[in-house]
């Protein structure tokens, strides 16, 4: 792995964990849309409510390049990021999964509530043991001394990223901004997951 790629990993696990501060501060924004506008260092971004808001760019934010994977490329020991609902027998069923570098391995370890809706969560973990279904597949996750039963079925969208470049700011990019919101309204992005050819950042 390069050192720019663990790099990259560890920002958006940073980013993934900002979710938690924000709780607190209401300062850290996590803004899920369609960019509809870019000049110069201002993204136009509109939101799944239909609500336009500007992003501020700079020489520190972080563009990802994010991408559908298939089931394959789960395997036992893979480290993810897994965001989910509740779902019957205490078990979790996967809304969108990202899969990270090696070198991203145990941070934010854990499992903790996230904002994609009502009683969702982010399980951010080892795959312990993987069992397939006919229509998906029964992890195992497994974080510190705790696990959760995560249930993947055909609606997961499963992802993986790599390190982007600002050109792939363009109208009609899906993306997910990590963002810090100033006193005075300034919304500064710091992590851009940006969905290659179409696709949404599924967490």
């Amino acid at each position: 792995m390069t050192k720019s790629l663990k790099r990259l990993a560890v920002i958006l696990m940073l980013g993934i964990s900002f979710v938690q501060a924000a709780v607190a501060t209401e300062q850290t924004l996590h803004l899920r849309g369609v960019i509809s506008e870019i000049e110069n260092d201002e993204l136009i971004v509109v939101a799944r409510d239909g609500s336009k808001n500007s992003i501020r760019l700079s020489d520190q934010t972080k563009i990802l390049d994010v991408s559908r994977v298939d089931l394959s490329v789960v395997k036992e020991n893979t480290y993810l990021g897994v965001a989910a609902v509740d779902a019957p027998s205490g078990k979790l069923r996967a809304l969108g999964m990202i899969i990270f570098p090696e070198g991203a391995r145990g941070l934010n370890e854990g499992h903790f509530p996230w904002d994609k809706g009502p009683s969702s969560s982010m399980t951010n973990a080892t795959v312990a043991k993987l069992v397939k279904k006919k229509n998906g597949a029964e992890l195992e996750m497994r974080f510190g001394d705790k696990s959760k039963i995560v249930v993947i079925d055909s609606k997961t969208k499963l992802s993986q990223f790599v390190p982007g470049r600002k050109d792939l700011l363009v109208a009609k990019s899906n993306v997910m901004v990590v963002a810090q919101m100033t006193e005075g309204g300034v919304v500064n992005a710091q992590v851009i997951l940006v969905g290659r050819d179409g696709f949404i950042p599924p967490i």
